[in-house]
């Protein structure tokens, strides 16, 4: 018995039945440039069938809702390729990493974490990732939390520090809040 090539053998794989959802996601990822367009497959890139379903990740929300609108032209020229159709198109932008949105949001800090009553403003992480020992990163971590308690006001219920956004949303620090709510 010879010995095949790579690409032999992964046709004479998809060639089985139960390999059909494969090679059909294979032909979609051939095509998908030309049904969707350059610019919009720069944005988007499919993830996987799964029952008759594509799923695509989009760069952002307003390209998933936008691609929603156009799912059946999409499938019209998707289908013109597969030998058994692609029922729908799901777009979301759920599976959406690359390497820069990772770096970018990491950069970011996180908005629903801004408004938070806790938040105190600094956007830097309170851990030093460059401490040799964890006893030197617990030692700075607790000095930044000294520093930051000292600019924090009193919760006038408890007379404990606590961050000007608690008191500007409950007129007492949180713990207070929650057992005010019990």
């Amino acid at each position: 018995m010879g010995l095949e090539g790579l690409n032999s053998l992964i046709k004479g794989l998809e060639t089985q039945d139960s390999w059909q959802t494969q090679r059909q996601f294979r032909l979609v990822l051939a095509h998908w440039p030309k049904a969707v367009g350059f610019a919009v497959a720069r944005q988007t890139k499919p993830v996987r069938i799964c029952r008759a379903e594509l799923y695509v990740a989009t760069a952002t929300p307003v390209w998933a809702q936008t691609l929603t609108y156009e799912r059946f032209k999409i499938l019209r020229k998707l289908n013109r390729y597969q030998s058994q159709p692609i029922k729908n198109i799901r777009f979301s932008t759920a599976q959406w990493t690359t390497p820069e949105a990772k770096s970018a949001r990491s950069r970011l800090p996180n908005q629903t974490s801004l408004q938070h009553p806790s938040h105190t403003g600094q956007t830097t992480q309170p851990f030093d990732t460059k401490a040799t020992t964890p006893m030197e990163a617990y030692e700075r971590w607790a000095h930044l939390i000294q520093r930051m308690q000292q600019s924090q006001s009193l919760c006038p219920n408890c007379r404990c520090r606590c961050p000007q956004g608690e008191l500007d949303r409950w007129s007492v620090c949180a713990l207070c809040a929650s057992k005010q709510w019990q």
